[in-house]
């Protein structure tokens, strides 16, 4: 499982690069598969007999092969771009909402926890006897991007995890 600072500084996006090569390689599966079907049965004009029976039943077997490969593929290349644009959305909110509390004075802990920064410590400390609601108010606006991060942050792995479990299942069929 990635750090939260881990997931901050990812870059989900290449996760879509990766799905459209293996979404091309599936392509390039599928005309082999075809290619290798056209040789089989093109030597029927020539071969006959039970080594050539014996070939197509093993041409069949090729073919169930490379469907499920095929099947694998496209099934791994289009999670992998699905949750690669997803992902990239997700890191995105995270960072904005990291640099909104940051710009706000807070400081954002790599837990992520988000506590008081100098600033408004300093505000608290000059706020004589409102003091404590000054402090309760910035302790609620913490508490509030601590739940929004916490959240993203959750949000973001149960991504990857469910990209991650598609493409295993999507591996096993192969």
């Amino acid at each position: 499982m990635p750090t939260f600072q881990q997931t901050i500084d990812a870059d989900p996006s290449k996760f879509m690069t990766y799905g459209a090569t293996v979404l091309k390689t599936a392509g390039s599966v599928t005309a082999l598969a075809a290619k290798y079907g056209q040789e089989v049965g093109g030597l029927a004009t020539s071969w006959q007999g039970d080594d050539y029976n014996g070939l197509l039943r093993w041409a069949g077997e090729v073919a169930g092969f490379t469907a499920r490969v095929d099947v694998a593929l496209l099934t791994v290349g289009a999670t992998l771009e699905a949750m690669g644009a997803s992902m990239t959305a997700t890191v995105q909110t995270l960072k904005l909402t990291k640099q909104a509390a940051e710009g706000a004075g807070y400081k954002v802990l790599p837990t992520p926890f988000v506590i008081l920064g100098p600033s408004q410590w300093s505000q608290v400390s000059s706020a004589g006897p409102g003091a404590p609601a000054v402090l309760a108010a910035y302790q609620a606006g913490a508490i509030a991007f601590t739940t929004a991060l916490t959240a993203q942050y959750i949000a973001l792995i149960a991504q990857d995890v469910a990209a991650s479990s598609v493409m295993r299942t999507a591996i096993s069929i192969g």
